[in-house]
């Protein structure tokens, strides 16, 4: 009897069954925190909390654990309660909440940006609540993320297939654009207020830098200087950059429409299309990325990827990532992409 337990151990703790205990995980950080047993009660808090519950949910049985989430909505609607039936149950709050309020939901574990360190962690933790912190920010921090997440939730194998599904679809991409020159992309936000433009374009760090070069493409705006956040940019340096592409980002109205204003109002030259979005944009440092990267081949060298179907992607992503149903992407998730996957 003691062999069969022995040889079955390795798949019960992958499944969430059996918990070794203690054990330690590594954070973005290089902090290591030490469990007894796998946390119960998570805690998803601070800004950018939808990054953080979309990295969580990869892992089958994690929800369970979750008993509070910060904000999840950016303003193109919320797509936690397709991840987690039991979404309407969990503690809300805004993500500038304090550490008294997370205090109040007992956590024995709360999971935060690594920019809440100062913030919001230290404090948690002078309180003697664990603190876990994720980047999620470039595709080598969201690796060791996902790989530190399945080790707090001993599912090593859910996190080396999750893994395996992102890295085959990157290394294609590369491999597929390797050769092919490499057109100018700017990649910006848009506003208009009392009839006066606004351009912003991210940080050169950033992740939508990381996916336009591995897409094929050239970062346009890589010159306009470090940063941690966006930056406004004027007409004249929009002019001088001369994109062959120009691709519009919005997280609270369709990006699509935006793009449309900004080609009647000839603004800017080039090809110029609305950045993907479902519920959230494609391009910022959340899960899909790897879907904004996708597509973004398919914009900058249509004839690369000949066999790529968003479409079958974008199921894929929702089914084998997240076990949302056939149905529920259907109705729910492609209605939001009409207009937006079709190649330029």
């Amino acid at each position: 009897m003691r062999r069969v337990f022995a040889a079955l151990l390795p798949l019960l703790l992958c499944a969430g069954v059996v918990h070794a205990a203690p054990y330690t995980v590594t954070d973005t950080l290089g902090r290591t925190v030490t469990f007894q047993k796998t946390p119960e009660r998570i805690v998803l808090a601070g800004r950018a909390t939808l990054l953080l519950v979309d990295a969580v949910y990869f892992f089958p049985g994690a929800g369970d654990r979750v008993v509070g989430v910060g904000t999840t909505d950016q303003g193109l609607g919320d797509f936690f309660p397709f991840l987690d039936s039991k979404a309407g149950s969990k503690s809300r709050f805004p993500n500038n909440v304090g550490p008294e309020q997370l205090a109040g939901l007992h956590p024995d574990l709360v999971i935060l940006k690594s920019y809440m360190k100062e913030r919001l962690g230290d404090l948690l933790e002078k309180i003697g609540i664990p603190v876990l912190y994720l980047d999620l920010e470039t595709p080598a921090t969201f690796y060791a993320d996902v790989s530190s997440l399945g080790a707090l939730f001993q599912q090593p194998a859910r996190a080396q297939f999750v893994l395996d599904w992102y890295r085959s679809r990157v290394n294609a991409v590369a491999r597929a654009t390797a050769g092919s020159a490499k057109p100018s992309v700017l990649l910006v936000q848009y506003s208009a207020k009392d009839g006066q433009a606004a351009f912003t374009v991210p940080p050169a760090g950033w992740i939508q830098s990381t996916i336009t070069e591995t897409a094929g493409g050239t970062v346009a705006w890589k010159d306009a200087g470090p940063g941690d956040g966006w930056k406004k940019i004027g007409m004249e340096q929009l002019s001088a950059w001369d994109p062959r592409f120009v691709f519009v980002v919005s997280y609270q109205a369709p990006a699509a429409t935006v793009a449309e204003e900004i080609r009647k109002a000839q603004l800017l030259k080039g090809v110029i299309a609305g950045f993907p979005s479902d519920y959230y944009s494609w391009d910022q440092a959340d899960s899909r990325w790897i879907l904004g990267l996708e597509w973004l081949a398919t914009q900058l060298h249509p004839d690369a990827l000949p066999g790529l179907d968003m479409r079958s992607e974008v199921s894929a992503f929702y089914g084998q990532l997240y076990g949302v149903s056939h149905a529920v992407i259907d109705q729910q998730i492609m209605p939001r992409l009409e207009g937006v996957l079709a190649r330029k």
